[in-house]
């Protein structure tokens, strides 16, 4: 009777002091033949290939071995683990053996699939090993939420601008500010706030000399802006469990309310600032994205201060464009357009709140356990998008469980109403600011966010329009709308140097 024919199957996720080497696998499937009198007519590895996240058809070693042009009746493995993790993906390779009248003979495990006795026993010892898979995952799972929750650095890419030190409250690593970088990325987000487009931060930091990520001579657009929109500015840590794109989730660790978790020895930013600072990014003009030859034709001085008053109170902000070759803006929504009003909304700005002291947003208080108030209902609004998206019951539960919480946490934060406390900026009057900033649009229209919220456009007539007409399109939002005209009082005061004017804003 002639000897069995048989091909060799090895393969290892990463190679580690306690895991079986490709050679060690190989040297024993080829004892395990010759105590057999087999005879071994092909070998076949995939090294480096993890078996949770690839089938066995999608591995380069397996297809070849499907693939080869020479008979066999076995193929050897290791251990049943060696081929598949899932019990379907171990079913599917034994199904595809069988159409070449093949079975699976494991050295360490009691398999040989060349028998219906030896095929049903190592279903089972699939099964097991599918549930091993599933409890080292959720082991590895838990044992990183416990070190992230503990302020330790779990590997990957530490976010430019910070960097990882010595633990000093026990074991392993936690991360800090980078001494050398941290001041470009307080740049970066304060000329972000203060209304300046990526574009110009990129160019600032390619003036000033900051080094890049990567080495590269000159910073890009995407690198900028993944910056500043990182969690970790607020002292946040991106959390995504079961994310297995190369794209950062928009999840972020979270305690047992759901709120996140935050370490205000790293941050930059409280998380309100940092939400509005995401959401400044969110509204940056479409048009900036264009070609520079396009860009150049249209003016950037209202960008995101224009909005259509043609869809209700929301309304929808209206983006820059070119009107008959004018520099001009369009409704997204209804396409609706403005052109040649820059100079009349500037003249407004000027009569209104141009002998007025310009004031900012400098510091905002929330008293007590009202700075909670943002964050809950952030949160609460997510529960309601993943309440609706969750398909199992317990699951369902636990989101409504969590969100019954928040609501009842709420209740008993609002009864301590936030404040806001404004200072009078250095620049003094408006009309001295925007003299000041010449011909910089960034500073122009960092000026004019100062002084009003929004200026809405509706529609006017058809043909041509008096100024007067455009103007009577236009409605302003204006920032302390009592604060308004010229003055008649020669002598109205501006606070001097460090003298802050407070105002305060409860909260209804």
């Amino acid at each position: 009777m002639p000897s069995r024919r048989a091909v060799v199957y090895a393969r290892i996720s990463v190679a580690q002091e306690a895991s079986v080497s490709i050679a060690r696998q190989l040297e024993a499937a080829e004892q395990y033949a010759a105590a057999r009198g087999w005879q071994v007519v092909g070998t076949f590895t995939d090294d480096g290939v993890s078996a949770t996240h690839n089938k066995p058809e999608d591995r380069a070693g397996w297809r070849a071995l499907l693939a080869a042009p020479q008979p066999y009746d076995a193929v050897i493995i290791w251990k049943v683990d060696r081929l598949a993790r899932r019990v379907l993906d171990f079913l599917n390779a034994d199904e595809a053996l069988q159409g070449r009248k093949a079975g699976i003979v494991a050295v360490e495990d009691p398999v040989d699939m060349t028998t219906a006795q030896g095929r049903a026993f190592a279903q089972v010892l699939a099964v097991f090993g599918e549930l091993e898979a599933a409890t080292i995952r959720a082991r590895v799972a838990a044992a990183r939420t416990h070190l992230l929750k503990a302020g330790r650095v779990v590997g990957g890419t530490v976010p430019y601008g910070w960097r990882s030190v010595r633990n000093p409250e026990g074991a392993g690593l936690v991360l800090a500010h980078d001494p050398d970088r941290i001041d470009y990325v307080r740049g970066m987000v304060e000329r972000v706030q203060r209304g300046h487009s990526v574009y110009a931060v990129v160019q600032w930091l390619d003036e000033v000399g900051a080094p890049t990520p990567s080495g590269r001579a000159s910073w890009s657009y995407n690198t900028v802006e993944r910056i500043v929109r990182h969690p970790l500015l607020a002292g946040m840590t991106p959390f995504n469990p079961g994310n297995t794109t190369k794209t950062r989730g928009t999840d972020v660790l979270r305690d047992a309310d759901g709120l996140p978790v935050v370490d205000e020895s790293v941050a930059l930013l409280a998380v309100g600032e940092w939400r509005a600072l995401v959401a400044r990014l969110d509204d940056n003009d479409s048009a900036q994205s264009r070609p520079r030859a396009l860009r150049s034709k249209t003016s950037a001085l209202l960008s995101g201060l224009l909005w259509c008053g043609e869809h209700g109170d929301d309304g929808v902000r209206m983006h820059r464009c070119t009107v008959s070759r004018r520099p001009g803006y369009t409704c997204p929504a209804c396409s609706q357009t403005i052109s040649n009003f820059e100079p009349l909304v500037v003249e407004e700005f000027l009569r209104q709140k141009g002998e007025r002291v310009r004031w900012t947003r400098v510091e905002e208080v929330h008293e007590g356990g009202a700075a909670l108030l943002p964050e809950i209902e952030q949160r609460l609004d997510e529960l309601d998008a993943l309440i609706r998206q969750a398909t199992d019951r317990d699951a369902r539960r636990a989101l409504q469980d969590q969100q019954a919480n928040l609501l009842d946490l709420r209740d008993a934060k609002r009864e301590e109403a936030p404040s806001v406390t404004l200072r009078a900026d250095p620049a003094g009057f408006f009309n001295e600011a925007w003299e000041a900033a010449g011909e910089d649009v960034e500073a122009r229209r960092a000026v004019l966010d100062d002084a009003f919220e929004r200026v809405w456009v509706r529609r006017g007539g058809t043909g041509r329009r008096t100024p007067a007409q455009v103007l009577a399109r236009l409605t302003f939002d204006w920032k302390m709308p009592e604060d308004l005209g010229p003055h008649t009082d020669d002598a109205y005061p501006l606070p001097g140097p460090g003298e802050a004017v407070l105002v305060t804003e409860g909260a209804d």
